[in-house]
């Protein structure tokens, strides 16, 4: 009881520090790039890199905490420029542990967090884009691509259910065929799970968690390319795509029976 008691309390302290983060990020770096960048575009990327660097210090905390084992291996390729990084959602933490191994990165968020009080300000700073126009979203993503900014999704828009996966929505693989841009899926896993959807932060497990990000084998967009320019509706493609996409998430989280 003791245990679980202390387990939940260094829980609460590690996301007291996020909310903090993101606050301090909004209240001061924020501000303050403003003044000495002038230029939009590389003032969001400068949040961005304020932002997954703070990532990076709240992983080392619950490491440190005892909280989780982090497991992330040969990710350098997270780093590249323009690269079109597609991730199951198991976790609360899953976004934040992504970027975390990113050192600049846009990623499609839920239109929720551009108001939220302690992630908005910072969410916004960021450039981060909303999903709530799956049209103007992949548009944008497709011109931060374009520009050679990484850029990451969600395809199931919120955290997967308990063992499995949600829905794919198919705006990640539009985005890929509107950008032409092979998809990088990283896979994410964690034992026991937890931070799951619907589960409160302080239903913590009898044991530190352990979570994995690796890299499943790349999607290319060649064929589908050739198969639009030989006459393909583009929505049939998204279909093909969304369905081979899933499958690679199924595959890799041995869920393909």
């Amino acid at each position: 009881m003791i245990a679980r008691v202390s387990r939940i309390l260094r829980t609460g302290i590690a996301f007291a520090v996020f909310g903090l983060y993101s606050l301090g990020i909004f209240a001061t770096a924020v501000p303050w790039l403003r003044v000495v960048c002038r230029d939009p575009v590389e003032r969001q990327l400068r949040v961005q890199a304020t932002v997954n660097r703070a990532f990076r210090h709240f992983i080392g905390l619950m490491v440190g905490l005892g909280l989780m084992e982090f497991d992330a291996q040969n990710l350098e390729r997270l780093r590249e420029p323009g690269i079109l990084v597609i991730a199951n959602h198991p976790t609360l933490i899953d976004a934040v542990a992504v970027l975390s191994r990113m050192s600049r990165a846009v990623v499609v968020t839920k239109h929720a967090n551009q108001t939220n009080f302690f992630m908005g300000g910072t969410v916004r700073g960021a450039g981060y884009i909303s999903n709530q126009s799956a049209k103007t979203m992949i548009s944008e993503c497709a011109e931060r691509l374009a520009l050679g900014h990484p850029v990451v999704l969600f395809p199931e828009g919120t955290r997967s259910p308990k063992g499995g996966l949600g829905e794919f929505h198919r705006g990640a693989a539009r985005v890929a065929l509107e950008s032409g841009r092979d998809i990088h899926p990283v896979i994410i896993t964690c034992d026991p799970p937890t931070l799951m959807k619907d589960q409160p932060w302080w239903d913590v497990p009898d044991r530190p968690f352990r979570y994995s990000l690796r890299f499943g084998p790349i999607l290319p967009m060649a064929p589908y390319l050739e198969a639009m320019a030989e006459g393909e509706p583009r929505a049939r493609a998204a279909r093909r795509l969304n369905a081979e996409l899933r499958q690679t998430f199924e595959k890799a989280l041995d869920l393909d029976g």
